[in-house]
């Protein structure tokens, strides 16, 4: 039988973009752009406190608790906790933050500090509200980044919103809009409100109230929250990658135990966050170039500006686009330091994230790169250096590079951040790309690198690692610089992830273009034969076998099975995602599988590979072209069994 696991890193790899996402949408306040004010009588000044259950799939996930109190100087404190714990593969990933906002008696805002965590660090931010700016300085892993940001208008704080939110909403189609700092997305925000109903019952809690939908700007879709007659929470539900996240207002005691019961999330949330691709592509890592049709799912999405260096958008309608995705090759070179331009000053300067002046990062630049060397041979020397020493950790979301340079592990996002770190201590200008990636059938989220060598901005990726630049299957939905220190722009990924189905029209490989029509078939079977034009995968079956596992989708890495009638298994996985290209790396593949005895090379038809065999099974690993084949036979007389199917194998 096909075993309901999955055996690379790979996939893992790409769920890590819809756990970013939700870091953007936790515990973001709420505060007003309005300059009239809420009468005294209409105030509820007495201290109040609420708590509240997040829930995905209606699982408990984790607590989210308001607090609201005075200063000695009767000024507004309101204290937002949010805690959200997922379990992934086995892996535990919490998220966790608390915003301290102060607001004067007439609504105010004052002050912000926030500290926040999805790592073993902590990231503490602190904003001061000036007449016409906000100083914000960000710490982490010991340094400290101060900037500035202007404003216009009047910030208010949660109280400030809640209070206009009693005063303005009344009946379907009331609103209000606000404006505030928010530190999780690192910039000023503007909020809707829209009453939708009143009365309306929020669920399982029956108080009267409000049902409204919220729009801020920077997040690409609308929440809807019900809220009681004095303003407070009932409940929210949120889209998310993952699923419908819901926050419902409950006692302490249910909220407490909630993030410490959180339970395993479920295939069919990561499902939700990826897409299948309607074929395999061969040899993907080598993709030169590459056009995709991008498929709504429902109406009224918000197309991302898709537009990049190596993009391009050749048909665009409210249904669906056509993009154009090429793989660039350096055209020139250029020493190092690059010159400091204006420009170029937030691509080379260190900010909370991309900690080029940490002296783990430093220490790492210095050991690889050598006087002397280019930009392009400095880049792929930090670029092997990355995908040879960093590991990937499911427990880790957002993460900066002085953490990463001491504790070498995280997601695609935390190798690209320390790659970009690496590159800017190096004097190459460095951003993050975000988006989607290829990869063994899928598109899921990824993040990669970009560096300037000469002219030209090139792609680089250390976590799906290929030599020199990254391959044309991939596209981003944005680039930044990541000055603000956040993931703020990550709302325009969700707008994509969850939304849209994506069918290859053209690939080129090797100088060779190959078009796919939209109907075309992922593969052919016929009676004892199996085919796959694409990847170049053919197979005959013994006749009293059947096929199966060739409709498997992510996380499964199965490309096709064979079942014979007592119970007898083969499976063939495409090894093409990250090549393995030492020996270790080869050997892991065996042991991840369970065969932990020796591993010899053998001759089997035309093939030969690595071989290792033990009482369950037997396996072989075959390396044709750009690609890598494993085949894996479960029987009472494993090895003959994989014998017969790899002598019937085709690989063009």
């Amino acid at each position: 039988m096909i075993q309901q696991k999955s055996r690379s890193h790979r996939h893992r790899r790409l769920q890590s973009k819809s756990i970013l996402f939700i870091c953007v949408l936790l515990g973001s306040g709420a505060s007003l752009f309005i300059h009239a004010q809420t009468s005294e009588s209409q105030r509820d000044t007495a201290d109040r406190e609420l708590a509240a259950v997040y829930r995905l799939g209606g699982q408990p996930i984790g607590t989210y608790k308001e607090q609201r109190s005075h200063d000695s100087a009767g000024n507004i404190v309101t204290q937002l906790d949010s805690t959200m714990v997922f379990n992934r593969l086995g892996t535990k990933l919490e998220i966790k933050s608390t915003s301290r906002y102060l607001e004067t008696p007439a609504g105010e805002l004052m002050s912000i500090d926030n500290t926040s965590s999805s790592s073993q660090q902590s990231t503490i931010i602190h904003a001061m509200v000036n007449k016409d700016s906000i100083t914000v300085t960000t710490t982490t892993g010991g340094h400290s980044y101060p900037r500035i940001v202007a404003f216009t208008g009047r910030l208010v704080g949660p109280e400030a919103a809640r209070e206009l939110a009693v005063a303005r909403l009344h009946i379907a189609g009331d609103t209000v809009s606000y404006q505030t700092f928010s530190p999780e997305l690192g910039h000023i925000v503007t909020v809707t409100d829209k009453v939708l109903a009143h009365n309306d019952s929020p669920g399982t809690n029956q108080e009267s109230g409000l049902k409204i939908e919220q729009t801020m700007s920077s997040m690409p879709s609308a929440l809807t929250l019900w809220v009681d007659n004095a303003g407070w929470l009932l409940r929210q539900v949120m889209s998310s990658p993952l699923g419908e996240i819901e926050t419902l207002r409950a006692d302490y005691a249910i909220a407490e135990n909630a993030p410490a019961n959180a339970s395993t999330m479920s295939a069919e949330s990561f499902n939700q966050s990826v897409v299948t691709a309607n074929i395999r592509l061969p040899e993907e890592r080598r993709i030169e170039a590459i056009k995709l049709k991008i498929i709504a799912r429902h109406p009224g999405i918000k197309w991302p500006d898709f537009t990049a260096d190596n993009q391009k958008v050749l048909e665009k309608t409210p249904e669906y686009l056509v993009m154009e995705v090429t793989r660039p090759m350096p055209q020139s070179d250029s020493s190092r330091p690059v010159a400091a331009e204006a420009s170029l000053q937030p691509y080379l300067e260190p900010n909370p994230l991309l900690q080029s002046d940490d002296a783990g990062v430093r220490q790492i630049e210095a050991s690889v790169v050598h006087e002397g060397d280019s930009a392009w041979t400095a880049a792929r020397a930090l670029q092997r250096w990355t995908a040879a020493n960093m590991h990937f950790d499911l427990g880790i979301a957002v993460v900066s590079a002085s953490e990463v340079a001491k504790n070498r592990g995280g997601t695609c996002f935390g190798y690209s951040v320390l790659l970009a770190s690496l590159a800017r201590a190096a004097g190459i200008p460095s951003r993050i790309r975000v988006g989607l990636v290829y990869a063994g059938g899928i598109w899921g989220g990824h993040a990669w690198v970009e560096l300037l060598i000469g002219s030209r901005w090139i792609p680089l990726d250390g976590a799906l690692y290929a030599p020199g630049p990254a391959d044309a299957a991939r596209f981003s939905v944005f680039t930044g610089s990541f000055e603000e220190g956040t993931v703020g722009n990550l709302g325009m990924l969700g707008e994509v992830m969850g939304n849209v189905d994506i069918k290859i029209l053209e690939y080129t490989l090797n100088g060779k273009n190959t078009i796919v029509n939209e109907d075309a078939a992922p593969y052919t079977i016929a009676g004892d034969a199996y085919h796959n034009p694409w990847i170049g995968l053919s197979l005959t079956k013994p006749s009293n076998f059947r096929f199966t596992g060739y409709d498997l989708s992510w996380p499964q890495t199965t490309l096709i099975a064979i079942e014979g009638p007592a119970g007898e298994c083969v499976e063939i996985h495409s090894e093409s995602v990250s090549l393995p290209t030492a020996a270790e790396d080869k050997d892991k593949v065996f042991r991840s599988e369970g065969f932990n005895g020796s591993i010899h090379v053998r001759h089997i038809s035309a093939y030969n590979g690595l071989f290792s065999a033990n009482e369950k099974g037997a396996a072989m690993l075959i390396e044709h072209g750009g690609s890598m084949w494993l085949v894996k036979a479960t029987a009472k007389q494993p090895v003959a069994l994989l014998e017969q199917v790899v002598s019937s194998m085709k690989l063009e």
